[in-house]
């Protein structure tokens, strides 16, 4: 009879943690994402990476009069004499945007470069705030590098999360593309966190 008793409750223990799961790492994958709601700004910025769903949600933004002038942040492919930020603007052109409200930022090989080589173009230009564009999973920690590299400046932004077909908060545990993206997330924030 306990044997039986115990093998109830493990099975009634496994059955609480498996059904657990799918709430936690759907709260984790919640985490990830940041997604405010826009406001007229001076420009928006969008960072290469994914870059097809970061522009047309940065295209959307700018038709929906958002802001008139775009910042599109993203260095050097190794294999191409193109950079991401001149991708991003042949895209943005094929979407109707013209390139006279284009900025290119052209050096940035990753998240903090992004936020230290944007932080001189606005600074530059006198730009007080920006609408900041990028995949869903990669806001949390965007927001947060862009916060510290903007401290101090008076720039506000706000965070506008671009959805990412291959990167969904609430089942991103069932398909191999969002596992990677989640997991590489959460290690490049504990990174970030320690670096910067």
């Amino acid at each position: 009879m306990k044997k039986r008793h115990l093998a109830v409750a493990a099975a009634v223990v496994i059955a609480v943690i498996g059904l657990a799961a799918d709430c936690w790492l759907s709260a984790f994958g919640r985490f990830l994402v940041v997604d405010e709601r826009p406001r007229r700004c001076d420009a928006i910025v969008i960072l290469s990476g994914e870059t097809v769903p970061r522009v047309a949600k940065g295209v959307e933004l700018y038709k929906e009069g958002y802001a008139g002038l775009i910042i599109m942040s993203g260095g050097g492919r190794p294999t191409s004499k193109l950079t991401d930020a001149d991708l991003m603007l042949m895209e943005a052109v094929d979407l109707g945007v013209p390139p006279s409200v284009v900025l290119l930022e052209n050096k940035s090989e990753s998240t903090y470069d992004n936020a230290v080589n944007v932080k001189k173009i606005i600074l530059e230009r006198d730009i007080k705030s920006f609408l900041l564009v990028t995949s869903n999973y990669h806001t949390r920690r965007a927001k947060y590098i862009f916060g510290r590299v903007l401290k101090g400046t008076g720039v506000e932004f706000v965070t506008v999360s671009a959805p990412d077909p291959k990167f969904s908060p609430s089942s991103w545990w069932k398909k191999h593309e969002g596992q990677q993206k989640a997991l590489t997330e959460l290690a490049n924030m504990v990174v970030y966190r320690i670096k910067y």
